[in-house]
């Protein structure tokens, strides 16, 4: 996806991409989400390029669920859908998924602006169901505010 702009007879292709300060409230919005569910979880967004932006990993959370976050953040925003869109197939016997480069594992959601995924967020160290819980609310907390916080 992107946009298409002509420069010299040649076409560059634009993608929309999280900025920091997008990452930073994500990540936030996330922890709140978190504390007040008395989860301890690693929280973890990615740009459009898919790599660590902005990585919280909260007093109490397994070690382990650091690179966890990454691992769904990272599968979300490649796929540019939920984690979920991955792990069930692979629940219905699909065992070629776990060739995929990707981690199955629901709590791993895109960030979607206009239609196109611009990002994505992963959170581990809790049951997936609420990894997944604490994900969208900041996902959703995100669009509703998208103006105020840039």
């Amino acid at each position: 996806m992107g946009m298409l702009h002509q420069t010299r007879n040649n076409y560059m292709l634009n993608k929309t991409s999280l900025s920091l300060r997008d990452a930073i409230y994500l990540v936030d919005a996330a922890r709140s989400a978190a504390e007040a569910l008395k989860l301890p979880v690693s929280i973890v967004v990615v740009d459009a390029s898919t790599y660590m932006q902005a990585m919280v990993r909260m007093d109490g959370a397994p070690l382990m669920s650091a690179q966890g976050a990454f691992d769904k953040a990272r599968t979300s925003a490649e796929g540019g859908h939920p984690t979920t869109f991955f792990e069930k197939p692979l629940n219905e016997g699909r065992f070629s998924m776990l060739k995929l480069p990707h981690t199955p594992i629901e709590g791993g959601l895109p960030v979607m602006v206009n239609g196109e995924c611009v990002g994505a967020v992963g959170v581990a160290g809790a049951p997936p169901h609420l990894d997944a819980k604490i994900a969208e609310s900041a996902i959703s907390l995100f669009q509703i505010n998208s103006g105020e916080h840039q």
